[in-house]
């Protein structure tokens, strides 16, 4: 995410317990301010969390996989691997065009 909370960054990969705490904490300020908007996940393995659920400093389920959508209509995904330690990304999958479609 980036320093000036009010966008989310495109892409950020998670390669440690403390890049998703901090990742989580900022999705969740995000949420509860209305920037994001938590939606049901397309093509999924295992079940969409509720993110204000995650505690962020863990236990952490084995996986976690939230997507969301911002006022422009963007769509966000996050995806992480937490059993085996190898990471995740946030990462933006749609981006809204100007008359608010999906591209």
């Amino acid at each position: 995410m980036n320093d000036t909370r009010s966008k989310p960054d495109d892409r950020v990969l998670i390669g440690s317990p403390g890049e998703l705490s901090m990742l989580l904490r900022d999705l969740k300020e995000k949420v509860r301010a209305g920037t994001l908007r938590p939606i049901a996940c397309d093509n999924i393995l295992f079940p969409t969390l509720n993110i204000l659920d995650v505690p962020e400093h863990g236990p952490w389920p084995d996986f976690i996989e939230a997507c969301f959508d911002d006022a422009t209509g963007a769509k966000y995904r996050l995806s992480v691997e937490t059993y085996h330690g190898t990471g995740g990304v946030w990462e933006r999958e749609t981006v809204a065009s100007p008359r608010g479609d999906d591209q």
